[in-house]
């Protein structure tokens, strides 16, 4: 990575306590920064981290063999080194803003929104991004599905891109006219530090149940995580918004938000004096209308997507919209069309073909598979199938709790997710084990995941709905390490094809 301008060490390091240079100076010119020993070029800057699993100490001999120009190290870390290096106390934590630093801080030159929530995190970004392509803003999207970089779209590695990447894809944007950012800002980025330095014009929270335990290890810190959104990256007097009916979290995020900042709530309903508020549900034949009240005035909701946590999402990109100074107008036009991320509710469908509604979600929690399945039943003339599996490597204390709730539906046909280093017929009787004796007749297990969908959409019937939940846009499975291709709606419209077929012959 090269950036346009020079940078000295003393301009990467402002504000790096007790530095000490030792073969090289603050005038000392970093050409490159990388923190990778196998991505160093010559004359690079080598910035060594102490993470989870590596140390980055351990390949200084490396990045000194490809040529790197200085080592930036901690101090209880480098003993001796006959190179020139600098030294400082905790590099971890002066990597995001050295980042910023060497990228010549390119968020202070964004207007910025970030939004954090369990689920609905991905939807929103989307929503707020059609309201920015709406005002003809030429944007930056970032989060779980892909990133979108003003006039490309580019792969997603992670839901929050670590410093050095982030801080890139932010000046790519910025040279090439990018005025604004909507992202995605997971709790794991948020503990991590990783977005320090930004600030945003507005951060918004969608929702708060049981995730990432393997991770934060309490609910408690997992919250104090999102929290640190509103209280520590809102620049002042800048717009926080969550959803609070069904989520008392969402109001201890806006209470974080530093004081001088102005504190809207969402709600559907259940808050009357709620910022942004649903003064009136209407009917809508495909998807969801309401009157609203927001405070930049009144207007009419009418968006494609379906169920209530929707509507939360919906509520909260538009205060998102508000506090990037999109008008209502155009905030509401936009919503008109946009339907939200792919593998969120995504309706798979066989044009011409009879068969069942089938839809791909990503719920991986229980609280999203409970809501999935709210949303879905309604809309369900017959049989309601769920498909569903859980991660390994993650959060085991939410599996049980997941079968428990897939079981709610008419038929819950157990299998594979991402099995990653697990055994997957463990992880599988784990989910099983949450199903209560009442609900065990209608559960199937069938580890393939493949077959399980195949499977659940041979067996339903016309007036029947089936919904693939876990995986949502993903289009891998994860077997150790490795990722092998595998695509649900792909597999579910090759179901649908078969089940055609089949009925033809």
């Amino acid at each position: 990575m090269s950036t346009a301008r020079p940078v000295t060490l003393a301009q990467l390091l402002a504000g790096a306590p007790h530095l000490e240079y030792r073969g090289c100076g603050p005038d000392t010119l970093a050409p490159a920064l990388v923190v990778d020993s196998r991505r160093v070029t010559p004359g690079a800057v080598f910035l060594a981290l102490t993470g989870a699993t590596n140390d980055g100490h351990a390949y200084i001999p490396q990045a000194i063999a490809a040529g790197a120009a200085v080592i930036i190290g901690e101090r209880a870390r480098i003993a001796e080194l006959d190179h020139p290096h600098v030294l400082l106390e905790d590099s971890a934590a002066a990597y995001p803003r050295i980042a910023a630093a060497f990228y010549g801080a390119p968020g202070e030159h964004l207007r910025a929104a970030g939004v954090t929530g369990t689920n609905g995190k991905t939807t929103t970004t989307y929503l707020v991004a059609a309201m920015l392509a709406a005002a003809g803003r030429r944007h930056i999207r970032l989060g779980t599905v892909d990133n979108w970089l003003v006039d490309r779209t580019e792969p997603a590695a992670y839901t929050t891109p670590f410093p050095i990447d982030l801080q890139a894809q932010l000046a790519a944007a910025r040279d090439r006219g990018g005025t604004d950012l909507i992202m995605e800002v997971s709790s794991h980025a948020l503990a991590q530090g990783r977005i320090r330095p930004l600030r945003f014009d507005a951060v918004g929270m969608t929702s708060f149940s049981q995730d990432h335990l393997d991770f934060h290890g309490t609910m408690e810190r997992y919250l104090e995580a999102k929290r640190q959104l509103a209280r520590d990256h809102l620049r002042p007097g800048g717009v926080a918004v969550a959803a609070v009916d069904d989520h008392p979290a969402c109001r201890d995020f806006l209470a974080a938000a530093p004081d001088g900042s102005r504190r809207w709530r969402a709600s559907r309903g259940a808050d009357p004096d709620a910022e942004i508020y649903v003064v009136r549900r209407l009917e809508a034949a495909q998807g969801l209308a309401a009157e609203l009240r927001t405070p930049a005035g009144e207007g009419l909701l009418c968006s494609p997507l379906v169920a209530e946590y929707n509507l939360d999402n919906l509520l909260v990109a538009i205060g998102l919209g508000i506090g990037l100074g999109v008008d209502l107008k155009t905030i509401l036009g936009a919503l008109q069309g946009c339907h939200g991320a792919p593998g969120r509710l995504q309706r798979v469908a066989l044009p011409g073909a009879e068969g069942p509604a089938v839809y791909v979600d990503y719920a991986h929690t229980p609280e999203a598979v409970e809501r999935v399945l709210a949303a879905l039943r309604p809309r369900t003339r017959g049989a309601l199938t769920i498909v569903l599996g859980c991660g390994g490597d993650r959060d085991r204390a939410k599996r049980p709790m997941m079968g428990r709730l897939a079981a709610a539906a008419d038929r819950f046909i157990a299998t594979s997710d991402n099995p990653r280093t697990e055994d997957p017929q463990q992880i599988l009787d784990q989910m099983l084990a949450g199903v209560e004796a009442a609900d065990r007749p209608k559960v199937a297990a069938i580890l393939d995941r493949r077959a399980a969908i195949l499977a659940a959409i041979a067996e339903a019937s016309a007036d029947d709905t089936v919904v693939i939940a876990g995986k949502g846009h993903e289009t891998y499975q994860i077997h150790g390490h490795t990722p092998h291709p595998f695509d649900d709606a792909h597999e579910a419209l090759a179901a649908l094809r078969r089940r055609a077929g089949a009925a033809l012959t």
